[in-house]
């Protein structure tokens, strides 16, 4: 995920600095989706220990104008393509309101109806604890918090329930997100769950994830999850090497992730997904290939195989600043980690379905996740949460307080707004697809009569020779060191595109809204 945070929080801080003059992933986007990628730099580049440096460092080469900038390094493409891996989930960036103004243009948005496939997402803002490396940690759980947020929660979903965007058109996929979902109480959970059944028109066969952690979800969570209508979990695990969760305050241990996640999968009545994540301090070859093939031999429906990114205000860059635990992983290593992950995988006869994930078997759809990535809207509820309208991006008030006052007042407390530029769906599209790992850009140049399989020839020229795509018909595929880099690659192909294309009036394809924007998706790692 989000899928959130992270993204629209960095592009906020560049499109105001540039402003004043005084982000993209969206982490992340406001473009609201963000997988987490390193900044680490390989050998050969100036060191960049977190995530800022190498998006800095990116950043001053693209500026300089000249396409070489674009070009991967030939001679190592899996570990060494680019200076940095800068960038968090790709796509185009939009134009910020904040206030006033951005909460007056949601309202708009909120009458206006919904067309085509649509998500929906609800952000759960507490944690019981902080993991050294996550940059979503909102606010500390109290058991009291539960039932205060349900309440102003299903008072939010009942605010707008008479409003268009609300009401036309269904909800293919709902995501709990977070902040940790499943700290909430049983009775809470199917009070939320109820609610959103009354005042979401959801379809027949809508994926509905709840997100969280292994700590505290005990039987009786995962039951009223289950009674509820929650068909899919999605469990941030990221390592089950006891030792490698203890150094970044991870708290159950490896005995207890494999009871509670056999336990989980008994009820089979769900999709049950972990995401790993490779490159923490110690955390090995070796330790990674045992979280791998463990996870290949539980009777789990999917994995999600993400990269650890180490940020300059995370506790985990303090911790190893100051020596308390050693660096992470350079990209160099995370590279051969990932190699490591598709080879484990393809070998235990694990079926792709993105770059980062896997699934064992068909229950697991991974609708939010892939309709996230596209151009569809996404309403949001609760605190933090982010959704797209009609091609705008917005995220809610993320202080627990605002948000409450604004719901206690009766209105949406949006903090911020994004509205899409006049390549935006295209962008999206395309960036999208790289994640796919194939991409067929003779056909999106026909859907949107824009010569995009012509416009960056040169660059994507360059990536073949270098080893990151090749040519099947009319697709581009990429290779395993272009599916490590994928997202830099979407980048930079959606940036020159941009670039080369300034002026262009797309047009968007039949039945699609115009200018439709980024949804939040959240990330547990």
């Amino acid at each position: 995920m989000i899928m959130i945070l992270v993204k629209i929080l960095i592009q906020i801080k560049f499109l105001v600095r540039r402003s004043l003059r005084i982000n993209a992933f969206s982490s992340a986007s406001v473009n609201f989706h963000y997988a987490f990628m390193s900044a680490s730099v390989p050998s050969g580049h100036p060191h960049a220990a977190t995530f800022e440096s190498g998006a800095r460092a990116m950043d001053a080469a693209l500026h300089t104008g000249d396409v070489s900038a674009y070009f991967a390094n030939a001679a190592d493409p899996l570990h060494a393509a680019f200076a940095a891996k800068a960038v968090i989930h790709s796509g185009p960036a939009g134009m910020p309101l904040m206030g006033e103004a951005a909460e007056k243009k949601l309202e708009s948005l909120w009458d206006e109806p919904r067309l085509g496939k649509s998500l929906a997402y609800i952000h759960v803002p507490f944690c019981e604890t902080r993991c050294l490396y996550c940059m979503f940690y909102q606010n500390p759980f109290k058991p009291e918090a539960s039932h205060e947020f349900a309440d102003r929660l299903i008072k939010e979903l009942q605010l707008w329930s008479d409003k268009k965007a609300q009401t036309t058109g269904l909800i293919h996929a709902l995501y709990f997100g977070g902040g940790t979902p499943t700290c909430l109480a049983p009775a809470d959970l199917k009070r939320i769950l109820s609610a959103v059944k009354t005042y979401l028109p959801l379809a027949n066969d809508c994926e509905i994830t709840l997100e969280g952690r292994i700590h505290h979800f005990e039987d009786e969570k995962m039951e009223a999850a289950l009674e509820g209508g929650v068909n899919r979990f999605s469990l941030g695990v990221q390592t089950l090497n006891s030792k490698v969760r203890q150094n970044v305050q991870r708290v159950d241990g490896r005995d207890a992730i494999l009871k509670r996640l056999e336990k989980l999968c008994s009820y089979d009545n769900a999709a049950v997904v972990i995401d790993l994540i490779y490159g923490f301090p110690e955390q090995t070859m070796d330790v990674w290939e045992d979280d791998l093939r463990t996870a290949a031999s539980l009777p789990l429906d999917g994995v999600d195989c993400y990269q650890l990114n180490v940020f300059e205000k995370s506790p985990l860059a303090k911790y190893i600043s100051l020596g308390k635990l050693p660096s992470a992983a350079d990209t160099a290593m995370k590279a051969d980690m990932f190699a490591k992950s598709v080879e484990i995988l393809t070998a235990s006869q694990w079926k792709r379905l993105s770059n980062n994930h896997w699934r064992r078997t068909n229950r697991e759809r991974n609708i939010y996740n892939e309709l996230g990535k596209s151009a569809c809207d996404c309403l949001a509820f609760g605190c933090g949460a982010g959704g797209r309208l009609a091609g705008y991006s917005f995220m809610m008030d993320r202080k627990l307080a605002d948000w409450s006052t604004g719901i206690d007042a009766g209105h949406k407390p949006v903090m911020v707004l994004s509205a899409p530029r006049p390549l935006w769906h295209m962008l999206r599209t395309i960036s999208s697809e790289m994640e796919l790992g194939a991409i067929n850009l003779k056909r999106l140049a026909a859907e949107f009569k824009q010569p995009v399989d012509t416009v960056a020839n040169d660059v994507i020229e360059q990536w073949i020779s270098a080893g990151l795509l090749t040519r099947c018909g009319d697709w581009l595929l990429q290779t395993v060191a272009g599916q490590f880099w994928h997202v830099t690659l979407a980048q930079l192909l959606v940036d020159i595109i941009a670039k080369r294309l300034p002026d262009a009036q797309i047009k968007i394809p039949a039945g699609m809204p115009s200018m439709m924007g980024h949804p939040g998706h959240p990330h547990h790692g």
